[in-house]
């Protein structure tokens, strides 16, 4: 009889979790939130990449819309290049306002290491009409954003 109260009284006492038990949870809420946190890792720098290729593709437009409206020639280029990236309100992805990057097709292509989110214009006044070689650096790996540059001409 003694033997049935032992009994009873233990399985009375069960209430709870194992500290097994709680490790195990744990050790999967840590491996849930480690892939969680990759994914979302990924898609940060796919959307710095999205926002760096609309960036590009704005200022190509407006360069464009711009040699369809003038004439553009010889020190006027630079000038109009920057006030279009001026006005065109584009931003980096870390948010600061984007400033003109403008350089001769002859000079030396910009480092890509650590330029990531940078719109750049190339000028090729050499030829007539004056060629732009639009492109951006990517933001997730070091590369142009386009393979090709855009090119705008009149």
């Amino acid at each position: 009889m003694e033997k049935n109260i032992y009994n009873k009284r233990l399985n009375r006492n069960k209430k709870g979790f194992t500290l097994i038990e709680l490790m195990v949870v744990v050790a999967i809420i840590g491996i849930l939130a480690l892939l969680g946190l990759r994914l979302y890792t990924g898609q940060q720098n796919k959307a710095k990449d999205a926002l760096l290729k609309g960036n590009v593709s704005t200022i190509y437009t407006l360069i464009q819309s711009e040699l369809a409206d003038s004439a553009i020639s010889g020190s006027v280029v630079w000038n109009i290049i920057d006030d279009i990236f001026e006005k065109s309100g584009i931003h980096l992805p870390a948010g600061q306002p984007q400033e003109s990057n403008i350089a001769d097709v002859s000079t030396e292509v910009p480092s890509l290491a650590g330029n990531g989110g940078w719109v750049f214009v190339f000028v090729n006044d050499t030829t007539t009409p004056t060629e732009f070689y639009i492109n951006g650096i990517n933001t997730a790996e070091d590369g142009w954003a386009f393979e090709n540059h855009l090119v705008a001409r009149k």
